[in-house]
């Protein structure tokens, strides 16, 4: 016994000699644009906290040879806040020559510092449409259209244009209000996360390979509802009811669809979300299912107590400091309606039950989160730039002043994203089609390739 037990002693021993040192989890770096850098592009940087890190504040310098070419503090960035620092164009190599070079970076203030090597390709091998596409515009009845030469947005101009200005018309008779300006349109010839993004312009993907698969005329309508509603004002607006606004008012998220008989699916499947997390945490839910509950939600108010009433209530609420929103949105309700939070999802829930759910509407909705299930685990994995809540969207009227085009070009083309895209495509058809059973069969496979390719 006494021999077993030193034995057992001198395994542990041994193992935990040899087991590997845990050092410290590293800092990513991502360079734009996507994909192989070549001479002549402006390079910007994403200096990513590491995951387990709850730190944000500091800096980053990068520098080459000694010479600094930029800093920046860390911040939360994009719909999902990640912690990064975000060095955009810092490192111009037009007069640079093909070759591998190294920059260092250091992180302030503990002055971490470790080198990254980047290598930059001959000019004369930028890929197509580039070297020689630029941004040009056209103007319609309601907006100033960018695009970029040699796209296939600028191949079919003529006909976004109209789209864009049919859509904005029916926004502003449904909302009843004009515009004083027309608005920024910047198309982008590569996905960036669901295909649209309003701040102070909008900003929509359109190209022939769109893995997204978007409508022109609903992608329009949704964000043009998101530019009119911020051009009405008022005071802090929810990211539930404003994002639930918008797809009500388009009469569905990515396609027409009704929205309370596919809310009330969600009770079926056990995919409901109480509305407390809905309001409280909206971008970090399942993205499909949180914007058709809000949706169906805002239909819900709107039939309940008048566009009116619900305008007056959603406009004017005041931001929550200290409190939770949906503690704010309470107060709020009981001013407008004379209900509590969890009076209104109570009546809500009594609304969605007396839907009417077909195996049709159900095996739809089953399959479109499946499709953006799959869409959003190969954004993640390979084409990390277009993933919704972190995605790479730099500022439009900066790229034009700079000519800077390949950020809103380039992206990942290697055997496994042609591969993978092209199966996201297939099977976006045969969901819209409602061939449901290939469209399963087709997405099992691109998940499988995954499972395969991905670390």
């Amino acid at each position: 016994m006494r021999n077993t037990k030193l034995s057992l002693l001198l395994i542990i021993i041994l193992l935990t000699s040899c087991s590997p040192i845990q050092t410290a989890e590293p800092i990513t770096v991502l360079s734009h644009p996507d994909g192989p850098l070549y001479v002549g592009d402006q390079v910007s940087f994403e200096v990513l906290s590491p995951a387990a890190s709850t730190d944000t504040t500091g800096s980053v310098e990068v520098t080459i040879n000694g010479q600094k070419l930029g800093e920046a503090e860390f911040a939360p960035f994009g719909i999902g806040g990640r912690s990064q620092a975000t060095l955009w164009w810092a490192w111009d190599t037009s007069s640079l020559k093909p070759g591998s070079y190294s920059l260092t970076f250091t992180r302030f203030p503990d002055k971490t510092t470790w080198d990254e090597t980047f290598q930059l390709h001959p000019r004369d091998q930028v890929p197509t449409p580039e070297p020689d596409a630029r941004w040009v515009s056209t103007t319609t009845v309601c907006c100033n259209l960018y695009y970029i030469t040699g796209t296939d947005a600028a191949r079919d101009i003529a006909t976004i244009g109209k789209v864009a200005d049919e859509q904005s018309a029916a926004v502003s008779t449904q909302m009843g209000t004009n515009l004083n300006d027309r608005i920024n349109i910047v198309l982008m010839s590569r996905v960036v996360g669901q295909g649209g993004f309003t701040s102070n312009s909008v900003y929509v993907s359109y190209l022939d390979n769109n893995y997204i698969g978007n409508d022109m005329a609903i992608l329009f309508h949704h964000e043009f509802v998101h530019y009119y509603d911020s051009s009405l004002g008022g005071g802090y607006r929810p990211s539930a009811l404003g994002e639930g606004l918008a797809v009500y008012l388009t009469g569905g998220h990515f396609k027409p669809e009704p929205l309370g008989p596919r809310a009330a699916a969600l009770l079926d499947l056990g995919w409901y979300i109480p509305l407390t997390t809905i309001v409280n945490d909206f971008y970090n839910q399942q993205h499909d299912i949180g914007y058709l509950e809000a949706g169906s939600l805002v239909k819900y108010l709107v039939e309940t107590y008048g566009w009116d009433a619900f305008n007056k209530f959603y406009r004017n609420m005041p931001a929550p400091t200290t409190q939770m929103v949906s503690t704010m949105m309470d107060t709020a309700l009981q001013d407008a309606f004379g209900i509590s939070f969890a009076d209104l999802e109570t009546a809500y829930l009594v609304y969605l039950r007396t839907q009417t759910v077909t195996a049709a509407v159900r095996t739809d909705l089953q399959m479109t989160v499946t499709f953006f299930n799959t869409v959003r685990r190969y954004q993640q994995a390979l084409d990390r730039s277009a993933f919704y809540l972190t995605a790479w969207l730099p500022d439009g009227s900066v790229m034009r002043q700079r000519d800077i085009v390949a950020d809103f070009l380039r992206h990942p083309q290697g055997w496994d994203n042609q591969l993978l895209e092209s199966l996201l495509i297939r099977s976006q058809k045969e969901l819209l089609s409602g061939d449901y059973k290939r469209a399963e069969i087709t997405l099992s496979w691109a998940n499988r390739i995954m499972d395969v390719v991905i670390p």
